[in-house]
């Protein structure tokens, strides 16, 4: 062979090589920072078993960790353990606090001392002035490289690549209560649609933007006070899942689970305290979860609600020597500038003339 015809087949390997190195290229890029964004393309969604609290866990389709609440202080360590078998060194894209209440704040004081967040979002209307809430603003602040959003947007966009973004969907009304505060976050990709809603009521729902979800985690974990039955059909969901233990504040509550079930008897019901973690898995198009789910039975709900104060006599409340109101939560906003706290039950409290706090209301 002669040295022309040796040189033109080195020529056309090479080529053929540099083709298939721009092909790997952009198979394996996707614009997002992501190197290995081709074995990704999936948006995971986990409802981590915090017993009566939330967390909720997503990785987006271009590899990036989000985190909504953390659960109460005591879960917080569980939560980490569980995120960094998922991913050894994991660093959060984003932290999102739906409001300051410890049973959803509580564990990302942990989650902020041992794990690395590149931004932290909370709502500017509910004040985070109790002594846990307080905890989580200032280790957001000291984390090195963290930006700390106040007043999340609504209409504000976190992007996961090919399409996929989270989106807060909250209005911009000041409520008097810190759940209806709670900001709103919709998840999307592609045909696949979900709503994570802290502990928002109805009155501030009804003035959030409204879609129609494949999964909705119930807000205020089927408490009676909300899921009326115009926030079920403005949101339409197929999948419902609540985060509870299933007997501490009496949720869910069976008033609740019956507007589900009036509404559309073929929503299908996943509970954390009946299933532990829930998770659902989703190229876009079809999703799959871990567990089978179960049909909606209001039987099967509380008859109480300890939102409303109608709970077991021997129910353990906290008071203050000269205040007028009673607390479930020791970490309630309502205490957050008390001397010293008591331990009493609410038989007693109510026998008192005391009433529930209007934090917890």
């Amino acid at each position: 062979m002669g040295k022309n015809a040796t040189k033109k087949i080195i020529a056309i390997i090479t080529s053929v090589a540099v083709v298939i190195a721009m092909s790997f290229t952009v198979a394996t890029f996707d614009g997002s920072g992501s190197s290995n964004a081709a074995t990704k393309q999936k948006l995971e969604m986990t409802f981590f078993d915090v017993g009566a609290g939330d967390c909720t866990y997503i990785e987006m389709p271009n590899g990036a960790d989000i985190l909504i609440d953390g659960g109460t202080s005591s879960k917080g360590a569980t939560i980490v353990t569980q995120l960094l078998k998922k991913e050894k060194g994991m660093t959060l894209e984003a932290v999102i606090s739906t409001h300051p209440d410890a049973d959803h704040c509580g564990g990302l004081q942990t989650v902020f001392r041992e794990m690395k967040v590149k931004k932290f979002y909370y709502p500017q209307d509910a004040p985070y002035d109790t002594q846990t809430a307080k905890s989580v603003i200032r280790l957001a602040k000291s984390e090195a490289g963290c930006k700390v959003v106040k007043a999340a947007t609504p209409g504000k966009k976190i992007s996961g690549g090919y399409g996929s973004y989270l989106k807060f969907i909250q209005g911009t009304t000041n409520y008097s209560s810190d759940n209806d505060d709670s900001l709103m976050v919709y998840v999307h990709y592609k045909k696949f649609d979900a709503g994570v809603f802290g502990d928002v009521a109805d009155e501030a729902s009804t003035s959030a933007e409204h879609h129609n979800l494949d999964v909705l985690l119930c807000p205020h974990h089927g408490s009676k006070y909300a899921s009326s039955t115009e926030f079920i059909q403005d949101y339409d969901p197929e999948y419902l899942v609540i985060s509870t233990d299933g007997h501490k504040y009496g949720h869910p509550n069976k008033e609740t689970l019956q507007r589900y079930a009036d509404y559309d008897k073929n929503i299908k019901l996943y509970r954390t305290d009946k299933k532990g973690n829930i998770t659902v898995r989703t190229g876009g198009s079809t999703w799959k979860f871990n567990h089978k789910a179960a049909a909606i039975t209001p039987s099967s709900g509380s008859t109480t609600d300890n939102d409303s104060g109608t709970t077991t006599k021997g129910k353990t409340v906290y008071i203050t020597a000269t205040g007028s109101r009673y607390h479930y939560n020791k970490n309630c906003r309502g205490l957050s500038n008390a001397s010293k706290i008591y331990k009493t039950t609410l038989k007693a409290a109510k026998a008192k003339g005391l009433t529930l706090c209007k934090y917890e209301d």
